[in-house]
């Protein structure tokens, strides 16, 4: 009887330690639809996109290119910005930035097009201000 209890105590924590690793890594967190969707052809010329009363613009430096490193701009106010590269229907892997700011209004970020073995053009930012998500379509060039 008591290694029928010591059995079951070791699984409740294996199972609570599987539920906090999992929701830390995100294991077990579905890709959440985005409150925003924009397209955004010409990424170095900038796109406003809203939420609620207040207007961002996003853009590049540069046109984008897979082999060149890529400079994000975000102008609007927020207290914390993370981008992320992807492409629909592929597994791009880990490549989450974390864009920085001296003002709380105009955030930037090194980063890097991950690789494509399909030679697809075709991009997705996954941009997420204060916890809210907009996702924009873009290309490369």
């Amino acid at each position: 009887m008591k290694v029928i209890k010591s059995m079951g105590a070791v699984l409740i924590v294996l199972g609570l330690a599987l539920a906090i690793m999992g929701n830390k890594f995100g294991w077990f967190t579905p890709d959440n639809e985005p409150e925003a969707r924009l397209n955004c052809p010409v990424f170095n010329e900038g796109c406003v996109f809203h939420f609620e009363e207040q207007a961002y613009q996003i853009k590049s430096q540069a046109s984008l290119n897979a082999n060149k490193p890529v400079q994000l701009q975000l102008t609007g106010k927020a207290r914390v910005v993370h981008a992320s590269w992807q492409m629909r229907g592929m597994e791009m892997g880990p490549n989450n930035y974390r864009l920085v700011s001296n003002d709380q209004l105009h955030w930037s970020a090194q980063t890097a097009l991950p690789m494509c073995t399909n030679k697809r053009q075709d991009w997705l930012l996954k941009l997420n201000i204060d916890g809210r998500s907009i996702h924009i379509a873009t290309v490369s060039h």
